[in-house]
Order: structure tokens, then sequence, then C-alpha cells
């Protein structure tokens, strides 16, 4: 093909029909589910407790074992979307998803239940990586890519957002499994919708190397199974070994890839900083609002005493406003290059971080909410436009791997930011509640507050009036200082990310990611094939 024509391609790519538009409104059914499931199901939890009675370990279990093997399974999941076809592998998932949503519902035994939340992880590890690829062979014109791109991750925005919500509706009208059985309508709706989406499977696709989807299984779930332990129990040497563990088997696993002709996970992916830099940028991201947010919602409801109710709908004004962020990305992108739009997302949400540090000591609901606030507005054009650099910087058949990658980042981020953050918040909460504890207070009594934020507000509660007052603004003192630490290593980190975006990726321009992919696919003659 002459140099012409690819000029041609690149100037005037083929534009998105009502077709491509009804196909991404399907697309975010199944996301805003995925998301809905993530917030819900730790509402749901107390319900589930009384009924089903599970151990500490088994409900640790039912909440994280769907997280483990979701992490553990999106690099293969990518590759077979690949070689089976994205839309098949995207409908099959979803079908898997809704059987498993009914199991789940009508589980009658703790040990049901955690089988069905495995099948549900392993379902929703073929969703992501399918959708987001799907949008690159639907929307191949860039600015209507990163309007896809935003909607797309809207809808998870407005799932993880409304999940708490509709869950505690389907819990207190309802029952426990409610909150899974809402899911067969949505995954049955989804299926009607399938024919129209496109049918793509890389026809280049080699064998799958089978040692290679047990290293990343292995390496990928040790990590994330290790980081969520610590953030439970601390740094016990059995779960640091587990991360150090998969952290090795991780590295066999490169080691594998870069010797293989048919990868699992193509490395030279990495090579591009459009890729490597956003994928970078979004653990970064993650991770420093991860620990943080977490910890800012006990705040709310132990430091301002809110009620969780109150709280909830407190948090509804930052979920929203993610959701603005993330919509305003293509905006942002038309008027400025990528880098600059993410910078001045950083630059508000390092503002809302600021506000947090200031007045976490002194300041009423409204202002933390605003400052929360403000934070979420402006990591929301990060992590659209950083999503779209990663899937867009790289060839179209191995989108769903850069996906894949994006998700991977995504967990091991926010894992390591509870789990690091949230250890070193307990550290420097212990340390300074020791300090300020009254000296009236029982030794028993004072070393009982230092186990937790809840067992301390409850032995303030056990104490006479006026100590158990002296005894708890000590610990909502202790517990704002740790809050203001936390939001200073954010902003720190914020700033770290912003240098380094400015750094890398201030050429490129908007599209231009895009453009040379489809120089590429040409150069390559690459044609997508039926999967039937």
């Amino acid at each position: 093909m002459n140099n012409t024509h690819v000029s041609k391609m690149r100037k005037n790519p083929p534009r998105a029909t009502w077709r491509e538009w009804l196909g991404l409104a399907a697309l975010m059914l199944p996301v805003f589910m995925l998301a809905t499931d993530i917030t819900g199901l730790f509402l749901a939890m107390p319900s589930i407790s009384a009924d089903l009675m599970p151990s500490s370990t088994q409900t640790l279990w039912i909440l994280h074992i769907g997280e483990f093997l979701t992490v553990g399974f999106l690099i293969t999941m990518a590759r077979l979307a690949d070689r089976i076809g994205r839309r098949r592998l995207l409908a099959i998932g979803v079908t898997v998803y809704g059987l498993a949503s009914i199991i789940a519902a009508f589980s009658t035994t703790v040990w049901m239940l955690i089988v069905a939340r495995a099948f549900l992880g392993v379902a929703a590890a073929t969703i992501t990586p399918s959708a987001m690829s799907l949008l690159r062979n639907m929307f191949p014109d860039p600015k209507q890519f990163s309007v896809a791109i935003a909607v797309n991750l809207s809808a998870f925005s407005a799932g993880a957002a409304l999940g708490p919500p509709i869950g505690g509706l389907l819990v207190d009208h309802f029952w426990w499994g409610a909150i899974f059985l809402i899911n067969a309508p949505v995954a049955l709706i989804f299926l009607l919708a399938v024919p129209l989406l496109p049918t793509y499977r890389d026809s280049e696709a080699g064998r799958m190397d089978i040692v290679s989807v047990a290293l990343s299984l292995f390496a990928l779930i040790a990590v994330i199974f290790g980081l969520q332990e610590i953030a439970e129990r601390g740094f016990h040497v059995l779960y640091v070994g587990t991360v150090i563990l998969g952290v090795i088997v991780g590295v066999l696993f490169v080691r594998r890839q870069l010797r293989l002709q048919e990868p699992l996970l193509d490395l030279r992916m990495f090579r591009e900083s459009a890729f490597s830099v956003s994928l970078l940028s979004l653990l970064l991201v993650l991770l420093v609002n991860g620990g943080a947010y977490m910890l800012f919602i006990q705040h709310l409801q132990t430091v301002l005493g809110l009620s969780p109710t109150h709280a909830g709908l407190l948090l509804m004004t930052p979920a929203i406003l993610s959701i603005v962020g993330t919509l305003l990305a293509p905006v942002l992108t038309r008027w400025m290059r990528p880098a600059y739009a993410m910078a001045s997302g950083l630059t508000v949400a390092i503002g809302g971080a600021v506000i947090i540090i200031l007045t976490a000591n002194t300041a009423e609901a409204a202002i933390l909410i605003t400052g929360v606030s403000l934070f979420m507005l402006g990591v929301g054009p990060v992590m659209t436009i950083g999503s779209e650099l990663i899937i867009a910087g790289v060839p179209q058949e191995r989108a769903g791997s850069a996906s894949a990658m994006q998700d991977v980042g995504s967990g091991l981020g926010n894992a390591m930011g509870i789990a690091f953050l949230g250890s070193l918040a307990m550290i420097i909460y212990r340390g300074s509640l020791a300090d300020s504890i009254p000296r009236e207070v029982p030794e028993e009594a004072a070393s009982t507050a230092l186990d937790s934020l809840g067992a301390a507000v409850a032995v303030a509660g056990q104490l006479p009036d006026q100590l158990g007052a002296e005894m708890l603004h000590a610990v909502q003192s202790s517990f704002s200082l740790t809050i203001q630490l936390s939001y200073s290593i954010s902003a720190l980190g914020l700033i770290l990310v912003a240098l380094m975006i400015m750094w890398k990726l201030r050429h490129i321009r908007t599209g231009s990611p895009e453009d040379s992919v489809v120089q590429n696919q040409t150069e390559k003659n690459i044609h997508p094939t039926t999967d039937g």
C-alpha cells in the first residue's frame, strides 16, 4: 500500500455510525454491573454474615476471592480474546457472570457463595479487556475514540457511586441475594444487544503458552493476596514473603516472554512511552488515592461522627464529580495536548488534597467533602486520557493485552495503596495516640485503644463522661493527623506524576498514538477476521 493512501487513512479515519454508538451503550452494561457489584457487596456483608455465619477468614474470602482471580486471569483472558474473538469471549464471560450471580444469590452455605464468587472473578476478567479493545475496532476516529473511552469509564464510575444505594435498597426491601440476582437481567439485556458489536480476532495469533498462563496467574494472585493480607493484618513475614514470591515468579514470567516467539504478553508494548508512562501514571495515582480515600471514609464516621447513611450520601458528591471529570477528558484534549490536560487535572486534585491537609483537624464535613470532590474531579481526566493512551498506543491486535495491563496496574496500585498507606497510617495513629491518651485511662483500656480506631472509640464510650470525652478527643486528633499525612503523601505523589507526564508525554498530540497504530497495521497488512 502506498504512502499517499496511508496518509489519507490517518487524516480521514472512518467515523462511527449509529450502530457503533448503540454498541457502546451495550458495552456500558457489563462495566456498570461490575462496578455496582464491587461496592454493593461490602454493604451486604452484615446480612450475609447473619445468615450464613462465615468465620472471619471465610468473610475475607467472600470479599476478595473474586478480585484475586480477576487480576490473576486478566492477561490470559486478553490473549484468549485475540484467539477466539473479542465479542465471543465477552458474550461467554457475561453469560458465566449472570449464571454465577444466580448461584451466589441463592447460596445456602458459605462455601457455595465463595465458589460462586470465584466464578464471578474469572468471568469479570473477560469483560474489561474485551470491552475496551472492542472500542478500538468500533471507533477508529481519534476524537470519537476519546469520547467512547470517557463514556465507558463513566459507566464504571456511575456503578461505583450507585452501588451502595442500590445495594442498600435491595438488601432492605428483599434479601442479600438480591444484590447478585440483579445481575441476571442486566446480563440478559447485554446478550440481546451483542449483535451490535463488531466481530474481531487476530488471525495471526499463535498458540497459548500454558506455562506462561500458570506463571502469570500465580505471580499476580500471590502479589494481590499478600498486599490484601498486609492491609488487613499488618506486615507479617508470611504475607511479605508471599508478595516477594509473587515478584520472583513474575520475573520468571517476564524472562519467559522474552524468549518466546508467541508470548502470552508482548513486552514490546512497554517500549512505547505513551503506553508505559500512562500505565505507570495510573498505577501511581491509584496507589496514592486508594489508601487515602479509605482513611477519609473512616474519618467522616469516626472523627466527625456521621452515620454510615449520612457519610454515604455525602460521598455521592465526589463520586458524581469523578464522572464529570471523566467526561471532561475528551473536551480538554480538543483544546490542549494530552500531557497538559492530565497535568491540569492533577493540579486540581493536588488543590483538593491541600484543602484536606489544611483543614482535616478543624473543618466541618462540607469543607472536607469539597476537598475530596476536587481531588476526584482532577483525577477523572487523568484516568480517562491515560486509558486512551494505553489502548491507542499499541497495535490494534494488542489492544486487549494493553487493556489487561491497565487493569492489572490499577489492581496493584489500589492494593499497594491500601496496604502501605493503611499500614503507615496505623503506625502514625498509634504513635500519636500513645502520647496523648489521658493518664487516668486504665492501662488495659489504653492498650485496647491502640489496636484499632474502632476499638479506641469503643473504649472512649465505656469511660466516665469527662474522661471519655478527653479520650475521644485524643483519638480524633490522632486520626486527623493520619489523614493530613496521608493526603500529604498523595499530593507529593501527584506532583511527581505530573512532572513525569510533562517530561515524557508532552510531545504527544491528540490522536497521534492512533495515527501511528493505523500506519503500523497498514504496513503489516493486518486484517480483522470474523469470530462467529
